[in-house]
């Protein structure tokens, strides 16, 4: 890899880092969560299209964890590739 995308690497995770620091963010993805799991075990037995709904929801909120975590990943192997 490139010294450039090694550094471009490091200044995303930074960003990213930053804004799971910010109580807002983390305040929302529990809200989000607690939200469609409530909804979940509320939603009547016949209702499997919003169970759906909402396991689609989940779904997303946790892939957009996941794309946090690994630009964090990769943040931090990029760090250890410049030896910073």
């Amino acid at each position: 890899m490139n010294e450039l995308k090694n550094r471009q690497d490091v200044e995303r995770a930074s960003r990213v880092e930053a804004l799971l620091q910010n109580p807002l963010i983390n305040e929302a993805f529990e809200e989000l969560e607690k939200g469609f799991v409530d909804a979940w075990k509320g939603s009547a037995i016949a209702d499997s299209q919003n169970r759906e709904h909402i396991y689609q929801l989940l779904q997303a909120l946790e892939a957009l964890k996941g794309h946090f975590e690994k630009v964090l990943q990769d943040g931090k192997l990029a760090k250890e590739r410049l030896k910073l």
